[in-house]
């Protein structure tokens, strides 16, 4: 799913790329003093060094900077002048600064049980806004009327390739490289390594990874990075991750492979070093291309945790993210995603979670690995563990 071009060499910015030029002042007067002289015998008279118009020493070069420091630099705050201020937004569909968009109750009723049926879900009456908003850009870019007309179009039989830009529009993708690293430290060390080497002496040569919610590829990448970074990869076991999301525009995002200083600032400096470079971005801003040899080695695909058969058709995994997922999702929609989950796992394998996701429901599904806590990990409950 990735291309096959060789893996670009690691630049802060792109060969050839034009440097800024500052502006020059139109008011600045001319090098010679006598042409600004009153008359044309008028003696020139020096500049006092306080003068906004006395020459300023030249400033001394700026050392090189390194790709990661360039990372971890925060970026200067903008001043809104007259030329850079942000114009006041156009008036929507349905809203203003007065005017919010408003769903009816029955329009709220509507669209929240069908995109939890679609996606598992569950939004309040609370939520009726950020829905509201959400539909107002369907509807916007459907070039549709109203929120009735959004409805009728949806229930219609050409709405049906609707559904995925509407999931789309709802979900939540806030992601980032080595997210919340004591965890992932915890797995690396008490969970990831043990299990390789158990795979070993049992003759068994892959071990399967499969980030459940992938949104744009952060977590599946960062996985990659790990084992690399540990030394597993490439030796006597082959390592297979897969990445599902419900959302097309993630996917597309994660395969592409490119990202934002935000999305990337905590990576170790070795690693984006090595797999890391600096890419032009044509819709603004700075971008960084993850390096093919890891794109290459991660798998995305379309997946739902609601859907039981292609849930299925991933097989059987020794590790399974599902992090910051189950929050989104009531008691039924939880109890059938955990199952699923449980489903896909190996006997020895976890599940790592995260850590505000209470399955207290599920444990008769799965239990948690108490020995290592920081890890947020469980494994396969024994049979006929009771269902509270």
């Amino acid at each position: 799913m990735s291309d096959s071009a060789a893996p670009a060499k690691p630049l802060l910015r792109p060969a050839g790329a034009p440097a800024s030029t500052p502006a020059t002042a139109s008011h600045i007067p001319p090098s010679n003093p006598t042409a600004n002289s009153i008359g044309p015998s008028a003696t020139a008279k020096p500049l006092a060094a306080n003068s906004p118009f006395a020459p300023r020493p030249a400033a001394p070069p700026r050392p090189p900077v390194s790709l990661s420091s360039a990372i971890n630099t925060p970026a200067r705050p903008t001043v809104a002048t007259s030329s850079n201020a942000a114009a006041p937004a156009t008036a929507s569909l349905a809203s203003s600064s007065t005017n919010r968009p408003t769903l009816t109750p029955a329009q709220f009723t509507f669209f929240e049980k069908l995109i939890y049926e679609l996606s598992g879900m569950r939004f309040e009456v609370n939520k009726s806004y950020f829905l509201a908003s959400k539909m107002e850009l369907r509807i916007q870019a459907l070039g549709l009327k109203d929120f009735d007309a959004y409805m009728a179009y949806l229930q219609s039989p050409q709405g049906r390739p609707e559904y995925g830009p509407l999931v789309d529009e709802i979900s939540i993708n806030e992601t980032f490289f080595y997210r919340h690293e004591p965890q992932l430290q915890a797995f690396k060390e008490h969970l990831l390594t043990p299990l390789a080497q158990a795979r070993r002496t049992q003759g068994q040569k892959t071990l399967r990874l499969w980030s459940a919610a992938s949104s744009t590829g952060d977590e599946l990448y960062t996985l990659a990075l790990m084992l690399r970074e540990a030394g597993l990869w490439g030796k006597d076991l082959t390592f297979e991750l897969v990445g599902t999301d419900i959302c097309h525009d993630a996917l597309d995002k994660a395969r592409a492979g490119l990202y934002r200083k935000y999305n990337i600032r905590n990576i170790p400096p070795s690693l984006l070093q090595t797999h890391f470079a600096y890419a032009a971005n044509p819709g603004g801003g700075e971008t960084w291309q993850l390096s093919h040899d890891v794109r290459s080695s991660c798998r995305f695909q379309e997946g739902n945790l609601m859907d039981s058969v292609r849930c299925a058709a991933l097989g059987k995994f020794d590790f399974i993210f599902c992090r910051n997922v189950l929050i989104y999702f009531d008691e039924p929609s939880k109890e059938k995603a955990v199952q699923h989950l449980a489903n896909n796992l190996k006997d020895d394998g976890f599940v790592l979670l995260g850590h505000s996701e209470n399955i207290y429901s599920q444990r008769h599904i799965l239990k948690p690995v108490r020995e290592y806590a920081a890890a947020i990990a469980y494994q396969k409950a024994p049979p006929g563990t009771p269902k509270l």
